[in-house]
């Protein structure tokens, strides 16, 4: 019986936390900047691009597949959405060019960090799903200063597990 009542309160506990969660999708458009910040908190970056508008990126890494941008006009609201993990915005980063703080202002936190320590490098996973729902990891790979030296496009070392090879006659 006392089990049971503190499991019950656990779950209440959750639905109370997740009914209170927000999310990127479920904000408005026109709603105001301070009215995301609040919802949503700071987010990684804020990156002023050509148009005007101001790009938000919020990275629901490691253990999402998403990165969401919020674009904003001058008047601080809301005027566009996407999700910006796409493989159609990787061209975005440019090998040889592009740094750490650049690949962070489009994607933010990343799922997990990997250091190479024989060819001195180190690389940021992010998690995704590809357009055919498959999941899906991209790697930049930076060189000591924080240059990207190279791109790659795997699949999700975090659901690509070898373990159920056996359950195969």
């Amino acid at each position: 019986m006392k089990g049971s009542f503190r499991l019950f309160c656990a779950a209440a506990a959750a639905v109370v936390f997740l009914a209170g969660c927000a999310h990127p999708q479920l904000i408005d458009m026109g709603e105001s900047s301070a009215v995301v910040a609040q919802e949503l908190g700071e987010p990684m970056a804020k990156t002023p691009m050509p148009d005007g508008t101001e790009r938000w990126t919020y990275s629901m890494q490691p253990f999402g597949q998403e990165v969401w941008w919020l674009f904003m006009d001058k008047t601080g609201s809301v005027v566009g959405r996407e999700q910006g993990l796409q493989e159609k915005y990787f061209p975005l980063i440019k090998i040889g060019e592009s740094t750490e703080a650049d690949v962070w202002k489009l994607w933010g936190r990343c799922a997990q960090k990997y250091e190479f320590h024989l060819v001195n490098e180190h690389a940021w996973m992010y998690r995704f799903k590809d357009h055919g729902g498959f999941d899906m990891a991209v790697w930049p790979q930076f060189d000591t200063k924080g240059i990207v030296r190279s791109l790659d496009v795997t699949t999700d070392p975090w659901k690509d597990r070898d373990s159920d090879w056996m359950a195969f006659p």
